[in-house]
């Protein structure tokens, strides 16, 4: 038995044994550092709103920042109404206030265009409206009407993998 065990080793082609041991840590070992790179770039959009009354103006904004790790490359932006698209021409600060009927002191509107890129930890008004006349029930009146809107924004990472930000998600 013992002499069957020797005549296989010294058959054997230890370099090709050492060659394809070689080829399979180094695929492995590529596979994984670049399972790393794709992470080390994935984009993360998120929302924050911010609604405040200090001297009798109500100030409202609406904030997407990207606290991933990569820059987010915008592929598409799209606000809705009540699920229909709104043209991008369309003042949204401008109709929430109408609807409230409110006095508006100032309002602006960002839209993103396909190509624009937000870089890591970049954030952006893409709304605002400041109204006078601010009570209590006006506040909630202009928040009513802005959680009508709804953004889908399509973009993507360095390695063009496609990610979706969409407030009906909510």
């Amino acid at each position: 038995m013992f002499e069957n065990v020797v005549k296989v080793m010294y058959s054997v082609n230890w370099s090709l044994v050492v060659a394809t041991t070689a080829v399979v840590m180094s695929s492995w070992q590529m596979w994984a550092q670049r399972k790393h790179n794709r992470v080390s770039v994935t984009p993360h959009l998120s929302e924050h709103t911010r609604t405040s009354v200090n001297n009798g103006v109500i100030s409202l904004q609406f904030n997407i920042a990207n606290n991933g790790i990569g820059p987010a490359f915008i592929n598409s932006f799209t606000v809705l109404h009540n699920g229909m698209k709104v043209d991008k021409d369309t003042d949204v600060p401008q109709l929430v206030a109408g609807r409230s009927k409110v006095k508006i002191l100032h309002s602006s509107k960002h839209w993103l265009a396909k190509g624009a890129s937000l870089a890591v930890n970049e954030r952006l008004t893409l709304f605002s409206l400041d109204v006078g006349q601010g009570r209590e029930y006006l506040k909630q009146d202009i928040e009513a009407a802005f959680d009508e809107y709804d953004l889908v924004i399509e973009y993507s990472n360095a390695y063009k993998e496609r990610f979706v930000f969409d407030t009906r998600e909510d």
